[in-house]
């Protein structure tokens, strides 16, 4: 029967590209054998509870044979009917070109630009690990099995996250690795020698060796790797891309494009296959009902058992903490000039005394960025340990970052210099494509963090991050605003947070500021009539002392720590925050972008170049930001 089973799968995969006209049938082909053992024997999951959070969990990294996963979804009786099959990469359809987010239909992350499903799938094993822990592995105990490609394993992404999870010993690892040898433009040995098997050996990997078609291998293969829990496990399948196809298969051909009538005719007479290729044998459906079964069974288990562990009043309170969404503690006020990663870490620290699940780190930056939960380090010997230390790894940081989020009510932060995040973006847009809670907290936001230079001095960073749908872009300018920021991005279920904050000093501002008010975006710190100065962090202070410089003229204040909320503002609202004289923005960054979010200005003070490398102060001077220069270019407008 199994060779009936494959054979569907691959049929109904090439058929859904062909009706498509597009897509990628190479992959589904080559590894059919390897899903079908992977849903048939091990994967527990149930179509009952899709989301159950002690399910195995299933990374297709190699997300461009997105047709593998949704035939083994629908033959496993997820809610994935036919149509939807038929509907393959069209409009609104569940199936679409790549696998998109769903943990209710049985997709575990979003993957398509490669690499990305590889570091997701090493954050859901490190969250498994620091849960199992916390909560008993009676409660959290399963694996992360995922398919990986060539192409995966070229991106410098899935190696700075292999190196990891291989230092953590990240041991419920099972990835396989697609073997084929073939990427979009033709053979890989053209552009990688690498022996995969002794690369990812050196990381601390356990690898093996298999045909990816000897169902015997495949089977063998998980149950060994499965008993080796003290390092992840990546198993190398070789495959024949496009098999079965008459003149495709073994060729890049097969890899991107359908097959086409000719060679569709020739494939299926390879399989013998006769009738309607979107009609298929009960039996292959049935095939899977006694794994579902069996996983049903365990997920009642598995309630029955956390019910139990419920009557337990010190378990209760762990597990209500764990499941709030609720975060609560108490302003910060600031009374002296402090860094904004400086009292950003302050409030960072109250938020982790309260909340045990929290978790996140630095790329090698924690001395500088000051975010720090707790005092204990994750590592392979200290499962509990909250602080992650990722090296300089940023971009499989914020993928690992995405992959706890992605595993359950765990919240996560990666932090490092807003210059970096460009080393991030992939991962970021990612966040906000699914929808995730992710974190990103970053610091040394402008030209003032002075003498690292233009190098390090970012400029186009936020506007930039701005652009990204979805995406939350904070940056605080006092106390009340950073407590304020630090309750909207770890409370929120809306979506990424990326917040943004000073190396240097800033000077106390006053302001009763309500969170309501806050997560409207923007606010007015200062009345006037005469002109509006809208800025943001470290710039509202600056903005403040330009107002009593102009002391003949009456300037209001707008602090915008979320430019990104006025998008859709009410057109009062604005207004009010607008004023009826001329407006001006301070953001020590470009220009470009202001008036998308607040209408027509009348001038802007930004950073439209590179910086420089010098002492902040004189940095200000030379680029005409300091309040003296801004004061009397106003004034000159005024006048």
């Amino acid at each position: 029967m199994f060779n009936e089973v494959t054979k569907s799968i691959r049929v109904l995969c090439a058929s859904a590209v062909e009706k498509a006209n597009s897509g990628h049938p190479g992959m589904p082909l080559g590894m059919a054998e390897v899903g079908t053992v992977l849903f048939k024997e091990f994967l527990n999951v149930t179509p009952e509870k899709p989301d159950w959070i002690n399910r195995d969990r299933f990374v297709l990294s190699a997300g461009h044979g997105s047709m593998l996963l949704y035939s083994l979804l629908h033959f496993n009786g997820f809610d994935l009917t036919m149509e939807d099959v038929k509907k393959f990469r069209q409009l609104n359809s569940k199936t679409p070109g790549h696998p998109e987010y769903s943990s209710k239909e049985g997709i575990d992350t979003t993957t398509g630009p490669l690499g990305q499903g590889f570091a997701n799938g090493v954050g859901m094993a490190l969250a498994e690990r620091y849960l199992s822990e916390k909560l008993g592995e009676d409660v959290i105990n399963h694996h992360v099995y995922g398919i990986v490609s060539d192409g995966d394993l070229m991106e410098g992404v899935s190696t700075e996250a292999a190196e990891l999870a291989g230092t953590w010993g990240l041991g419920k690892i099972i990835y396989f690795f697609d073997n084929n040898n073939i990427s979009i433009d033709g053979f890989v040995e053209k552009v990688s020698i690498t022996n995969q098997k002794s690369k990812f050996e050196s990381m601390g990997w356990h690898v093996l060796e298999i045909d990816a078609h000897n169902y015997d291998q495949i089977i063998s293969s998980i149950t060994e790797a499965q008993s080796n829990l003290s390092k992840p496990s990546l198993i190398v399948a070789t495959s024949e891309i496009g098999k079965y196809a008459p003149t495709k298969a073994n060729t890049a051909s097969s890899h991107g494009e359908p097959l086409g009538e000719k060679e569709m005719e020739g494939f299926l007479d390879n399989l013998g296959w006769v009738g309607d290729v979107f009609e298929h044998p009960k039996e292959v459906y049935e095939y899977f009902s006694e794994k579902r079964a069996q996983s049903s069974n365990d997920f009642y288990e598995w309630s029955n058992n956390l019910e139990t562990r419920l009557s337990d009043k010190k378990f209760k309170s762990l597990w209500e903490d764990f499941t709030s969404k609720d975060i609560s503690f108490e302003d910060l006020e600031l009374k002296e000039p402090k860094a904004s990663r400086v009292s950003g870490g302050e409030v960072l620290s109250k938020i982790a005394e309260n909340n045990e699940f929290i978790l996140g780190g630095s790329a090698d930056l924690a001395a500088s960025t000051k975010q720090l939960v707790g005092k204990e380090y994750f590592a392979k010997d200290n499962a509990l340990g909250r602080n992650i230390e990722y090296g300089v790894r940023e971009h499989a940081m914020a993928g690992i970052t995405n992959g706890i989020v992605l595993h359950s009510n765990l919240k996560a932060f990666a932090s490092t210099f807003l210059v970096f995040s460009d080393y991030m973006r992939p991962s970021i847009r990612l966040s906000a494509l699914m929808g995730i809670n992710s974190v990103f907290i970053f610091t040394h936001d402008s030209l003032l963090l002075g003498e690292d230079g233009p190098t390090h001095q970012p400029v186009e960073h936020l506007m930039s991050l701005r652009l990204i749908p979805n995406l939350d872009v904070i940056r605080p300018s006092n106390g009340s605003e950073i407590s304020c920021a630090y309750r909207y991005a770890f409370s929120s279920n809306k979506g990424p947070t990326a917040i943004v904050l000073s190396r240097q000093d800033l000077d106390p501002v006053n302001s009763n500021l309500t969170q309501e008010e806050f997560n409207k975006g923007a606010y007015i710190v200062k009345e006037g009539s005469d002109a509006s100065i809208f800025a943001s962090g470290s710039e509202v202070s600056t903005a403040l002392k330009i107002a009593d410089e102009l002391n003949e003229f009456s300037i209001q204040v707008v602090s915008t720590p979320i430019l990104n909320k006025l998008i859709d503002i009410d057109n009062e609202t604005l207004e009010e925050l607008r004023g009826q004289g001329r407006v001006f923005t301070l953001e020590i960054a470009t220009s470009v972008g202001w008036a998308n979010y607040i209408g027509e200005i009348d001038g802007s003070f930004s950073l439209d170049s590179f910086g420089s490398s010098a002492p902040k102060d004189d940095l200000e001077n030379y680029f005409k930001l300091d309040t003296k220069a801004i004061s009397e270019s106003i004034r000159k407008k005024l006048n």
